[in-house]
């Protein structure tokens, strides 16, 4: 996992608990979907590779 998709998960994850405690707020889960999808598109591979690798492994 790159150092760009660790830091927008842990944003996310802060996206996440802010909407939990003050309430819904539609910009912020939108751009929380934008960060989601660059996170699955920049370790699509890298995921697939650590799949594949424990199942042969």
């Amino acid at each position: 996992m790159r150092a760009c998709s660790f830091v927008c998960t842990i944003i996310v994850v802060f996206l996440c608990i802010d909407q939990f405690y003050s309430g819904l707020n539609w910009w912020r889960l939108f751009i929380g979907g934008f960060m989601i999808v660059a996170i699955w598109t920049d370790c699509e591979r890298w995921l697939r590779y650590k799949i594949r690798h424990r199942r042969h492994g």
